[in-house]
């Protein structure tokens, strides 16, 4: 049986870009309050969680000394505008992967979609975006699991494709949640706008998708959400009102996130690499989303690897969600670190909450 894997890739991001600026002189102020500093501190500090401690030493050294900036190291992000559809922007990605991977659209059997903010509640973008792209003998569906979206995808992708039921699967991310931040929050700079996209298809003996591994707690998933401001706790189907911003329906399991935000990747990343008996020196990258500036040089210290093999585009970009892990993966090949058969690790954890690592051989 072939083996599937990444055939094509692509990363499109609207042309504004919102440096920090654009916040009022009152957003510093009121960050410099302590009750804004707690606030922002709920969603990126370590607290004396049992699990985390291991990894305090790690994450005092990486990420303290950006607890005093309100941009938490941010310095600009892509803004996508109102007046562009979503599934516009992620078709435009789709299409630039499609011609990265050199396919034609009508040879996609199934388009998979993930969206943050969809243009619609339901249906989600996907029939949008093989309509636009142009993939006739495809359906378009979505498949969401926020920020480990593109690897939730890569993994049914792949499986779609070994069976033989598809030639090639169109993947594609969007996050573009300018349209719903609201700039008074303390966390609001760290999000930028994005849509990746990647195809799957066969790939000579030897590379591929190797594995997956992937867990979760559902007991989290009000951790990272959407809130409405002029209805807190309120349901899109009842009784809201007022617009919707990122925001939090649990703090306590906001908090444990936070809190084992460096264990949950180090931990997947080594049991993946145990499992199939590679050095953790041996593989040619590690792509990841990047939640904070100091996430990827942590995460690498962490793993005992250079820096250098964990590749972010946070000074570009910001936080994307789910297109980080694409964004990463693409400046990993702009540096040469995808070598043919070179073993690489993909990994995300998404609100939810969902955790996928991936271990690929590479090669097209």
């Amino acid at each position: 049986m072939s083996r599937a894997g990444i055939v094509g890739m692509a990363v499109w991001a609207p042309p504004e870009v919102r440096r920090n600026d654009a916040w009022p002189p009152s957003f510093i102020e009121a960050f410099q309050q302590s009750q804004a500093a707690r606030a922002a501190r709920d969603f990126t500090a370590f607290a004396a969680h049992s699990e985390s401690r291991p990894f305090d030493d790690l994450f005092f050294k990486h990420a303290l000394p950006h607890e005093g900036d309100p941009f938490k190291g941010a310095t600009e992000r892509r803004v996508s505008s109102d007046h562009m559809p979503t599934s516009e922007c992620d078709a435009r990605a789709a299409a630039l992967a499609l011609e990265d991977a050199r396919v034609d659209p009508r040879d996609v059997g199934l388009v998979v979609s993930s969206a943050l903010v969809p243009d619609r509640l339901t249906p989600s973008n996907g029939p949008a975006i093989q309509h636009l792209v142009g993939c006739k003998s495809a359906a378009g569906i979505g498949v969401e699991a926020v920020c480990s979206s593109a690897l939730a995808q890569l993994e049914l992708a792949s499986a779609m494709v070994e069976a033989g039921r598809a030639r090639f699967v169109l993947c594609v991310q969007s996050h573009h949640l300018a349209r719903a931040n609201d700039l008074s929050i303390p966390f609001s700079p760290l999000f930028g706008d994005a849509s990746s996209a990647f195809v799957v298809g066969s790939v000579p003996e030897g590379r591929g998708l190797v594995r997956v591994q992937r867990d979760g707690d559902g007991s989290l998933a009000g951790g990272i959400t959407f809130a409405y401001k002029q209805t807190p706790g309120a349901r899109w189907y009842r009784d809201a009102a007022g617009p919707v911003h990122p925001g939090t329906e649990d703090l306590a399991a906001t908090r444990y996130i936070g809190e084992n935000l460096l264990r949950l990747p180090i931990e997947a990343v080594r049991n993946v690499c145990d499992i199939e008996g590679i050095p953790i020196d041996a593989l040619g990258a590690i792509a990841m989303f990047q939640p904070s500036v100091w996430y990827q040089a942590a995460v690498a210290e962490g793993l005992g690897v250079s820096p250098d093999r964990v590749p972010s585009t946070y000074a570009r970009f910001a936080h994307i969600g789910a297109c980080g892990v694409v964004a990463n993966l693409l400046e990993a090949r702009t540096r040469g670190l995808l070598r043919d058969r070179s073993p690489v690790v993909l990994y995300a954890h998404g609100a939810g909450m969902t955790r996928y690592v991936a271990l690929v051989r590479w090669g097209s």
